[in-house]
């Protein structure tokens, strides 16, 4: 039994119960007491009971066909919500869609799938005559304890499973219901379902929105990613007549992948596909969606586009040895000192038994090494340089370095300038290709504010990159089951993405290979989102990186001027394929 329960792939927390021996022992202890503890205890089980983790992230406990969300509730996941809720405040000033008159805002409201609860909370703080009700599937809930109370106070948390269930509440309850990022979890025979019974629980009169984004597999193109793989290592062999050959050439060329992450990509949609769940809701919520309310107004479907290349990262300082004959004796001591490189291109050595090289030597009246100072070249550095950075004033400089002593720490570089605009988006949104100029003239202002799109900056669209990202972080379980599916019953599958594995140690191999993978996917991505340039354009101060040695500083700027060669290859129409995709629908009960 303890063989089986280590081999299952997750830990199932068990409810925890009071034990029985030592109740002799323990006779001082009332009987009140003792229920009251026991009380709690089997609440603080029941609320473990609600989560499953499987491979360190927690899950809830439902079976998929009851519950088919496949996202974990790890923290990075759930507070996707707090992004989405602040990105909309951003474009409304407001917490919703419909611009409610002072005297006929609601006074109560449901947050259907209310997840964290920050869109509850900013709504209890906006309109402050309202009583809410979060209803989620489990309580990962904000402590109602640590708000004010006057938010509080009109602040209630329910649980349950509105797929399986009627919703534990009367005809007519609520004067608006909200709901935002369900979609993932709502297989599309249900949607049907779900929407009568929203309009049974609103009051004659009362309003509906729902803001749902299809579910988007952000690709990168082969050229960005290829640039940060190791060169491949290539074999020969000698014919009869002999003539050297690479191997590669004598076997027949596998058919390429069309990306680098393609076997994720077609994991995470099967996981929606097995589950029912349609990956574009955007295209048929609104035919569910005016079944059951009426006077709606249907946004158009806003596809934001992949955010633009953020300037390279400057290269990190470097650790310097250096021999000093101590005075009045003869011995040599090394001593280590942190230098920042200057922006001057050093030599391309491949000899790591020397840490000094021209671009480190530095003259000193102690050094042993000691050297000439050295004079930086005026010329300017070309815009594709792996060490040119751009000024403020938009043009290319170099710096000319520090002819102090190595000892003496430089202050780290400044952060560099926005991209260049030839590898911008051409828009900061698109919109959905089918409908007119004269119907996207038409559309309501109060769902579609233009001008507040049109002035989003940059980071906007790096977020959108970046939810996309974390819901394909969060479906890595869900993911792990249908590559275990194909493994041992559809390996022909497989075969195009170049997946294969030891029959011997099928499980334990995939596994492995399945966490290189996405850990693969989360770097690549994290490196196009490129964080810490969305930081500095807050006013963030740049963030120091740790010194390197010149063996890893060698490959830093390999790897640097590979990516800025890389980038030459860029398309246009690349920085159009959408990251994400969002509609938002309005409807009233009569």
């Amino acid at each position: 039994m303890t063989q089986t329960m280590s081999a299952l792939p997750f830990h199932v927390f068990p409810p925890t119960r009071v034990s029985q021996s030592g109740a002799g022992s323990q006779s001082s202890i009332s009987t009140a007491s003792a229920a009251s503890f026991d009380t709690t205890r089997r609440s603080t089980a029941r609320k473990e009971g609600n989560f499953v983790f499987k491979h360190g992230q927690r899950h809830h406990s439902y079976d998929n066909e009851k519950a088919p969300y496949p996202l974990c509730y790890d923290r990075p996941i759930i507070e996707m919500e707090s992004l989405q809720n602040k990105f909309i405040q951003t474009l409304k000033d407001s917490v919703s869609f419909i611009n409610f008159e002072e005297d006929c805002k609601p006074q109560r409201a449901l947050d259907l799938g209310c997840g964290l609860g920050t869109w509850v909370i900013d709504a209890a703080k906006e309109w402050r005559n309202c009583e809410f009700v979060g209803f989620d599937l489990v309580n990962v809930q904000i402590p109602l304890s640590v708000l004010e109370p006057s938010v509080r106070k009109r602040i209630e948390w329910r649980h349950g499973n509105f797929l399986t269930t009627k919703l534990p509440f009367e005809d007519d309850e609520f004067d608006h219901v909200h709901v935002s990022m369900i979609a993932k979890g709502v297989p599309e025979n249900k949607w049907g379902y779900l929407f009568e019974e929203v309009n049974r629980v609103l009051a004659p009169g009362g309003t509906c929105e729902v803001l749902e984004d299809d579910i988007v597999f952000p690709i990168l193109p082969r050229w960005f990613t290829q640039a940060l793989r190791p060169k491949p290592k290539t074999s020969s062999i000698h014919l009869p007549n002999g003539i050297r050959e690479l191997a590669s050439q004598g076997q027949q060329q596998k058919k390429e992948a069309p990306h680098d992450h393609a076997l994720l990509e077609s994991l995470y949609h099967s996981v929606f596909e097995h589950r029912f769940i349609n990956t574009k809701p955007t295209a048929v919520l609104p035919s569910y969606f005016t079944t059951y309310f009426r006077q709606v107004t249907i946004g158009p479907v806003v596809h934001f586009p992949m955010p633009p290349l953020a300037p390279l990262q400057p290269l990190p300082p470097q650790i310097v040895t250096t021999y000093v004959l101590e005075p009045d004796t003869d011995t040599i001591n090394p001593r280590q000192s942190t230098y920042y490189p200057t922006l001057v291109p050093r030599p391309m050595s491949l000899s790591f038994s020397s840490t000094q090289s021209s671009h480190t030597s530095k003259t000193g009246a102690n050094s042993i090494f000691s050297n000439r100072p050295r004079t930086a070249s005026s010329a300017t550095t070309a815009p594709d340089s792996p060490t040119s950075y751009v000024a403020p004033s938009g043009k290319y400089f170099r710096s000319l370095g520090n002819k102090k002593d190595s000892a003496s720490p430089q202050a780290p570089p400044t952060p560099p300038s926005p991209a260049s605009p030839s590898r911008m988006p051409k828009s900061r949104f698109m919109l959905d290709t089918s409908l007119s100029e004269k119907e996207i003239a038409a559309l309501p202002r109060h769902l579609f504010p233009s001008e507040k799109l049109h002035q989003l900056s940059n980071r906007y669209l790096a977020m959108q990159l970046y939810l996309s990202c974390q819901c394909v972080l969060g479906s890595q379980e869900a993911m792990w089951e249908e590559l275990k599916d194909r493994v041992r019953n559809r390996k022909h599958e497989l075969s195009p993405y170049g997946w294969d594995d030891d029959d011997e140690l099928e499980e334990l191999q995939s596994r492995t290979k399945f966490e290189k993978l996405i850990e693969r996917f989360k770097t690549d991505m994290h490196l196009r989102i490129s964080l810490w340039y969305s930081l500095t354009d807050l006013g963030w101060a740049f963030p120091e990186r740790e010194p390197l040695t010149k063996a890893e500083l060698i490959e830093e700027e390999r790897i640097r001027a590979n990516m800025l060669e890389a980038r030459k290859q860029a398309k246009p129409e690349e920085f159009d394929i959408p990251s994400r995709s969002v509609r938002v629908l309005i409807g009233c009960k009569l």
